[in-house]
C-alpha cells in the first residue's frame, strides 16, 4: 500500500518544512520551462504536492527531476492533447498522445465521470501514456459527484518477476479506489503488488536507509537489503507471493492489454530510458451511486460501516483501527498547517534543479 512515510527526521539531518502552495507554484514553473502550458504543468504539480501532504512521498516531488529529463529529452510531449477515439456507450479509450501522465489521467477520469453520469457507470481504457502518480488522486475525483471511482496502471517500468522467476516482467501495477462518505474523510483505497512501492525503495536510497528484508530481490533472487543496490536494479517482492502476481498481472489485462498499451518486455523503464516513448496503460471506472442507492443514505451507510470498524476489539498493543485513507488525511492535515518535510538530500536536489532552470530553489533555505 501506499502509506504515509515518516515525519520524525534523522539524527542530524532534519527535514525542511515546505508550504504546499510554495511547492506546487514552483513546480508548475518548472514544468513551464520544459515546454508545458501553465494549466497542464499545475495539473501535474497539485498530484505531487498532494501525494507528499498526504505522506505518500513516494509519488510526490521526488519525482520531479525524472519528469523534467524525459520532457527536455522528448520521450514526454509537453504540449500532447489526450483525446477520445472510440467511444461506446458507457466505455471509451483514450489516446494519451504521450502527455504527461497526469494530463492524460485527470482528462481521462473526467471523461469517465462523464460517462457514469449519462449510463449508470463508465469505464475508460488508455494508451500512449506517462506515470501519472497514485491512482487514489484521480479515483478521488469521483467523490465530489457522489461516485466510487477506481484507477488502475501498469508502472512505468518492469520491476516485479512472475511468481518463481527472477525476471522482471510486471510492474507492481496499482489499483485505485475512492468512496464517499457523510462526515468521515472519504474512504480511499490505493494498493499496488508489491510489498513496497518501488517509490519507497527510491526514498530510501535518497535517505540513505536500509530495506526491510522482504522489500526487494537481487538478480540472484535472494534479498537485498541495501536501498542503493536495491534502486539501481529494483526489483520488488510480491505482495502475498502467488497472489500479489496474479492481481498485478490481472491490472496489466485491464490497464495495458485492453487498450493496446505497453505489456512485458515491450514496457520501456522510466528511470533508464529518456528516448523513447512509453506507451503506458491506464483504467479508469466510476459507478453513480443515485444509482443504486440515495447518495444521502449510502454515504451515511459508509460512515457507520467505518465506525463499526472503528470499534472492533483491539488487540494487544494496537492503539487504533484505522480504515483506508484514515491516515493519510490525518498527515495531510498536520501537513497543510505545518509544511510538508522534505529529507535533505530531495530538497538538495530540487534546490540545484530549480537554479539549473533559472527559476530559483524550492525553498528560502536553497
Amino acid at each position: 500500500m501506499f502509506g504515509p512515510m515518516s515525519d520524525q527526521p534523522h539524527p542530524g539531518r532534519p527535514p525542511v518544512l515546505v508550504d504546499a502552495e510554495r511547492a506546487i507554484r514552483w513546480t508548475t514553473d518548472v514544468f513551464m520551462t520544459c515546454g508545458m502550458d501553465r494549466a497542464d504543468a499545475e495539473v501535474v504539480a497539485v498530484q505531487l504536492a498532494s501525494d507528499d501532504l498526504r505522506g505518500v512521498m513516494s509519488h510526490g516531488l521526488i519525482r520531479v527531476s525524472n519528469y523534467v529529463q524525459r520532457l527536455q529529452t522528448r520521450a514526454i510531449d509537453p504540449r500532447g492533447r489526450p483525446e477520445v477515439v472510440e467511444r461506446h456507450g458507457g466505455t471509451a479509450v483514450v489516446d494519451g498522445q504521450n502527455a504527461m501522465g497526469q494530463v492524460v489521467a485527470a482528462y481521462a477520469m473526467g471523461v469517465c465521470l462523464d460517462l457514469a453520469a449519462d449510463c449508470g457507470s463508465g469505464s475508460v481504457a488508455v494508451r500512449h501514456s506517462n506515470h501519472f502518480g497514485t491512482c487514489a488522486h484521480f479515483a478521488q475525483m469521483a467523490v465530489a459527484r457522489d461516485m466510487i471511482g477506481m484507477a488502475a496502471t501498469v508502472s512505468a517500468g518492469n520491476i516485479m518477476a512472475p511468481w518463481g522467476a527472477i525476471e522482471a516482467l510486471l510492474g507492481n501495477n496499482p489499483f485505485g479506489i475512492a468512496v464517499p462518505t457523510a462526515t468521515h474523510p472519504p474512504l480511499v483505497l490505493d494498493i499496488s503488488f508489491s510489498v513496497a512501492a518501488g517509490g519507497k525503495i527510491l526514498l530510501a536510497a535518497k535517505r540513505g536507509d536500509p530495506l526491510p528484508s522482504d522489500w526487494a530481490i537481487g538478480p540472484d533472487g535472494l534479498p537485498e537489503t541495501e536501498a542503493a543496490r536495491a534502486a539501481g536494479n529494483l526489483l520488488v517482492r510480491p505482495v502475498g507471493d502467488h497472489k500479489g502476481y496474479g492481481l498485478a498481472l490481472m491490472v496489466a489485462v485491464m490497464s495495458a492489454l485492453l487498450p493496446n498499451a505497453a505489456f512485458g518486455r515491450e514496457v520501456r523503464n522510466m528511470r533508464t530510458d529518456f528516448e523513447q516513448a512509453q506507451n503506458v496503460g491506464h483504467w479508469f471506472h466510476a459507478i453513480d451511486v443515485k444509482c443504486f442507492s440515495d447518495p444521502k443514505d449510502f454515504r451515511e451507510r459508509v460512515d457507520r460501516a467505518i465506525d463499526a470498524m472503528h470499534s472492533a476489539r483491539r488487540g494487544p498493543g494496537v492503539e487504533r483501527i484505522l480504515v483506508p485513507g484514515e491516515l493519510e488525511a490525518e498527515v495531510e492535515e498536520r501537513r497543510r498547517r505545518e509544511g510538508i518535510p522534505y529529507p535533505e538530500a530531495l530538497r538538495s536536489e530540487l534546490n540545484a534543479l530549480g537554479h539549473s532552470l533559472a527559476v530559483g530553489p524550492l525553498d528560502d533555505s536553497g
